[in-house]
């Protein structure tokens, strides 16, 4: 007799991956603030060549509101635009990314270290997110 485990369900996938993906950013903070001695900072808005600290649980809440809007935007597509969902999420959430990664980047008074880490921190978290979120979307759904 075989028996096999029950799949989880969308809620429960999309609630582990945007858990996932704020552990995943805690680990990165604390590697680059703790092991690398980073002065973590942020850009203080576009253009602009001042920083602010940037506290962990700024990175916590941060990876958790994005992972949540996504999840959102997610459920409100499967609703509205069921036979698109999936395609439509993953090409807003690839766009996401790439505009998020303008500001690490490109950011005037930022040391390479920190450049290095908020680029990871985006990229961690749409590496965790995007494949979750997309895997758990029929495709006709």
């Amino acid at each position: 007799m075989t028996t096999t485990s029950p799949t989880p369900g969308p809620t429960r996938t999309r609630a582990v991956a945007v858990v996932a993906a704020v552990v995943a950013d805690a680990l990165i903070w604390l590697l680059a603030h703790v092991a690398f001695d980073i002065d973590l900072r942020t850009p203080d808005g576009p253009g602009s060549t001042t920083t602010s600290p940037l506290y962990l649980p700024a990175v916590l809440i941060g990876a958790a509101v994005i992972g949540l809007l996504g999840w959102g935007l997610l459920a409100v597509l499967e609703k509205f635009a069921a036979g698109r969902a999936r395609t439509i999420w993953t090409v807003a959430a690839v766009a996401v990314l790439v505009l998020s990664l303008f500001a690490p980047v490109f950011g005037a008074g930022l040391t390479a270290g920190n450049k290095i880490t908020l680029v990871l921190f985006h990229l961690a978290v749409g590496a965790i997110l995007i494949p979750a979120f997309r895997r758990n979307t029929p495709a006709g759904a």
